[in-house]
């Protein structure tokens, strides 16, 4: 059978793994037979014994999934499972990237404004780069690239946070109606549900 690994905590040495067939499968560290430790959305095979726990779990050969391997070392550099109340500035960003290209939802005013600092942060150093390298901003213009759809993203999500329409982000192409976008990022969460899901916080 095959499926994804879900968690895995090294303290326990065990982990669950989410199946094709929309079970869950317990394992244990003793039952895994990669070359290294399983990690979050790592695709795999396995088999299931009589108590329905996962055994002889291999790594999937031939399914390597980008977007998969981009989640799980994404995961390495943020633990997403903490609260949000414990995020830092990075962990923040890390979400928006993890939520590449999703559109729909709401967006708290910290998840939008570390993303946006994060991102200047990384422009200038990239920058920098491209100056000492003379790459002629080509490095600056692939980070642009991959953070373009993850800004569009979160600020729509911020939008729907306080009740507008994620295409109201069309102002931006009239130079002045950046204002608004600006005042209606930085206001507060409207405290009741509306067409776009619950408060962010």
């Amino acid at each position: 059978m095959k499926g994804n690994i879900l968690d895995f905590s090294i303290h326990t040495n065990t982990g669950i793994i989410s199946g094709d067939d929309q079970n869950r499968y317990n394992f244990t560290g003793a039952e895994w037979r990669g070359q290294r430790p399983p990690a979050r959305g790592d695709r795999v095979d396995f088999d299931v014994d009589n108590t329905g726990n996962a055994i002889q779990i291999f790594t999937a050969l031939g399914h390597s999934n980008p977007v998969q391997n981009l989640s799980s070392q994404l995961d390495k550099i943020s633990d997403q499972n903490k609260a949000e109340e414990q995020f830092n500035m990075l962990d923040w960003f890390v979400k928006c990237l993890k939520n590449y290209v999703t559109f729909d939802g709401r967006a708290r005013r910290k998840e939008f404004w570390f993303f946006m600092l994060v991102s200047i942060i990384l422009g200038i150093i990239v920058q920098i780069i491209d100056a000492i390298l003379g790459t002629d901003k080509i490095l600056n213009g692939v980070l642009n690239l991959a953070l373009f759809l993850p800004s569009l993203a979160v600020g729509a999500r911020r939008l729907h946070d306080v009740g507008r329409s994620g295409w109201w982000q069309l102002l931006v192409l009239t130079i002045i109606g950046i204002i608004p976008l600006i005042i209606w990022w930085a206001s507060n969460t409207k405290p009741e549900s509306n067409q776009w899901g619950q408060p962010a916080k």
